[in-house]
Parts: structure tokens; sequence; C-alpha cells
């Protein structure tokens, strides 16, 4: 058994393990990164068990907030890359910043537990090491997730996960029923147009749908140039509403149902072809499911439908198999996590990544990874900043515009990008005080 002193374990080789791995290394602090697949990736690793990519997938974040400011993606790619060109730009990340001499690869950890002041590490490849500080970065889209209370009734048909979901092939000829209305349940019933016999989209609520370009923008960009063009918050989202409406995007028009919260008060359904296709009836849009009969599936309203394969894209579930789930406070169904990042009662561990926002990867990957720099460099050095930091976890409440969004399981993982980042950038400096020598990261 082998003990790091003052090494810094991060467990997941994704967008935000390499993000974090990059930082801390830039910062002079040694790491170990373990990653239960062969490579880098994480969800873009479609050929791993770990991917949740299939063929014509492509990004719904454009490149220019998608991209690392320093680290841009190829100029010939598009505003919208499709996953092999994202997977091959995360995988240059990593080479590019000495993140593959500091990775085991094939080495899922198995365990993780509390020993003396650290964290005792067991990989299936065999490694046994003591942390005195650990980054976990396993990811959002772990265990798939399905309506609960479960649907009553028994559905005789295939039934398939938006995580099994590789190519339309599977759909071949079938009678589908898409389930969920996030961008994964819109992406995929467009896709399934193409080799299905019919496919039919259930829904529970009304969405705002947005284009994926405006005025030859993508949409993200030509929201943030809009500025201060207008004196209000409502004013500005009243503009935007009626610009997706003349531009064909308001739901109502082709007869779904209008959504009852504000456009910015869920995550973004970025999807230029679902209503497109609904009003050529190559999608059949539906109400929420009442009951399973066999293969007939009967809808709350509506005419039920002879069904051969429903495919739930109903979300995941935050899952940490290798930690006693007794280990972190819990707030309902989810970690009790400052910054939705550090535990409030233990010191010597983080998690990060495990957020939505509205927002390209670019726009959080920095500032969460010069927030664990600076957190580790507290840490080892047990600086006056740590002191007050941990002491500010326990008492503080920063506003995330958490309780603006819409109350389902995904949105109490929700928050505003830009509180969010604001708040991270706050509480680094605070992590950087009585340390000259770090007052330049966290100005970075």
């Amino acid at each position: 058994m082998n003990r790091s002193p003052s090494k810094v374990a991060i467990i997941g080789g994704g967008p935000t393990g390499i993000g974090v791995a990059r930082e801390l290394i830039d910062g002079g602090i040694d790491i170990d990164l373990y990653e239960a697949e062969a490579d880098f990736g994480g969800v873009w690793n479609g050929d791993a068990a770990c991917g949740r990519t299939y063929e014509s997938l492509h990004l719904i974040s454009p490149k220019f907030n998608t991209q690392v400011a320093d680290f841009p993606m190829p100029e010939d790619y598009p505003p919208y890359p499709n996953h092999r060109q994202m997977l091959a730009y995360i995988r240059s990340y990593a080479k590019a910043f000495g993140i593959y001499q500091r990775a085991s690869f094939n080495a899922a950890v198995e365990t993780l537990t509390q020993e003396g002041d650290g964290w005792r590490l067991k990989t299936s490849a065999g490694h046994d090491i003591l942390y005195p500080l650990v980054i976990v970065c396993n990811g959002l889209q772990r265990v798939p997730r399905f309506p609960e209370p479960a649907i009553p009734g028994q559905f005789s048909g295939e039934v398939l996960h938006a995580r099994d979901y590789k190519s339309a092939d599977l759909l071949r000829g079938k009678r589908v029923l898409v389930v969920g209305g996030g961008n994964s349940g819109c992406d995929i019933a467009v896709d399934a147009i193409r080799t299905a016999e019919t496919v039919l989209h259930s829904t529970r609520r009304g969405y705002y749908y947005q284009p994926k370009f405006i005025s030859g923008k993508p949409t993200p960009q030509w929201m943030m140039e809009l500025g201060n063009k207008f004196a209000t918050k409502e004013e500005t989202l009243a503009y935007i509403e009626e610009v997706f409406r003349l531009a064909g995007y308001d739901g109502t028009d082709y007869g779904l149902p209008k959504p009852d919260y504000p456009l910015d008060a869920a995550h973004p359904v970025m999807n230029s072809l679902l209503l497109y296709h609904i009003g050529h009836g190559d999608v059949a849009p539906r109400g929420a499911i009442e009951k399973f009969d066999g293969k007939t599936v009967h809808f709350r309203e509506g005419p039920p439908a002879e069904i051969d394969l429903v495919l739930y894209a109903t979300g995941y579930s935050r899952e940490f198999p290798f930690l006693d789930r007794s280990l972190l406070e819990w707030k309902g169904s989810i970690p009790d996590l400052f910054l939705h990042s550090t535990p409030r009662n233990l010191d010597n561990i983080l998690f990060m990544g495990f957020i939505n926002a509205a927002g390209g990867l670019g726009d959080g990957l920095k500032t969460q990874g010069l927030f664990v720099l600076n957190y580790a460099r507290a840490f080892f050095g047990r600086t006056a900043g740590l002191e007050r930091f941990l002491a500010a976890k326990k008492s503080d409440a920063p506003d995330l515009g958490q309780t603006y969004f819409i109350d389902s399981y995904r949105h109490q993982w929700e928050a505003d990008l830009w509180k969010l980042l604001g708040h991270m950038r706050h509480y680094r400096d605070m992590l950087a005080e009585e340390a000259p020598d770090q007052r330049e990261v966290a100005l970075r």
C-alpha cells in the first residue's frame, strides 16, 4: 500500500476531469487521474460503456462557447461540431497539457474509503493508494432514470433508454414512442424518422424550442449580443420569444401546450428540426402516458397507439458507486453540495462537473479548474483563506438561481450559469487570501 502525502487524485477522464487536471498541473500540483475506460472522453467516448453518443449526434452548444478560450477548436470545425469532432478535441486538449502521462486507464475506482485524514483509493487495475485530497469527476450521466412513479400496466414490446441508443438502425421498421422532452428526447425523435415506421413523442409539459441559428449566428451567441438592448430581463425575454415565434419555433402553433414557466426557467431545448417534422407529420406529439396494455399505449389525452418500441429519454441519476452514500449529507435525492461541488461536512473531497447550466463547456471549465487549484493550494498550505472558506461553506447560502427553475429532478442540479461562475470566482479568491504567490492565479 502506498501513500501520496501531497498529491491529488482525480476520478474520471471526461471533459471536467481533464479540465481540472490541466489547471492543477499548470499550477504545480501533482496529480493521478483514474479513468475506467481505455481513453479519455467520458460521454463523448462513444465506443465505451460511458459513451452517450449515436451516429448523427451533434453538440447542442455552439463551438464558440464550448471550446476553452485559450485552446480553440480547429478552424474547420462547424458552428455545431459532431460528436467525433468533440471527442477529438477533448483528447487533443488532454495531450496538449500533459494529462495522458498522469492518467491510469482501464482503472475503474472500486472503493474510496476514509482512512485517517485521507482517502484510500483502490482500482480494478490494482492501485491501492492513500490520498489527502480527491476530486470526483465521474459524470452526470451515470444510471438511467425511468418515470417515477412507474407507468401503470405492462408494456410487451421492446424498451430502450437513451443510454443504449447508438443508431437509428435499432428502430428500423418499428412503431416507436420516444418519452421525454429534453434535448436527448427531441434529437432522438428527429433521428428516428429516418428508419422507423412511425414516431410518436410523449412529453408531460409545454416546452420552449430554440432554433440553433438566428440571424446567421448560433442562437446563444445572438442572445449574448443583445446585451443591454432592453431595460429589463422581462423585456429581453419577451423579445426573444417573439423572434422565436416569427421564426416558426412556438410550439403552440403546432398544437403543443404552452409552457407555464418563463423562457429561462428550464434548461434550453436546442432543436431546429422537431417542430418542422411535427408540422410535416413525421413526428406525432402526444401528452403524458396513462397506462400500458400489451403493445397498446394509452395517453391521458387523445387516442391510444400501437407501439413496438418505447425509448425513454428520461435522464440519469448521479451515482458514486465507490463511495459509501452515508458519508455525504443529502438534500432530498441529491447530495447537499455547496456551490454544487463542495460537501459541507467533508473538507478533503470535491465533486466537480455536477451541474446543469445554460451554457457551453468552455464557460465553466476554466473557472471550475481554477477553483480546484486554489482549493488544493489552500488545503495543502492550511491557509487563512482555507479556514475562511471552510467556515463560509457551512453558513453561506449564495443565490445560484435554484428556486427560479421548474420543479423536476434534473433541475435540482440547474443553476444560473453567470451567478454560479461569479460565486465560484468569489470563493476562489477567498481561498487565495494570504498567499501572494497565488494572487495571479486567482485573477486569471
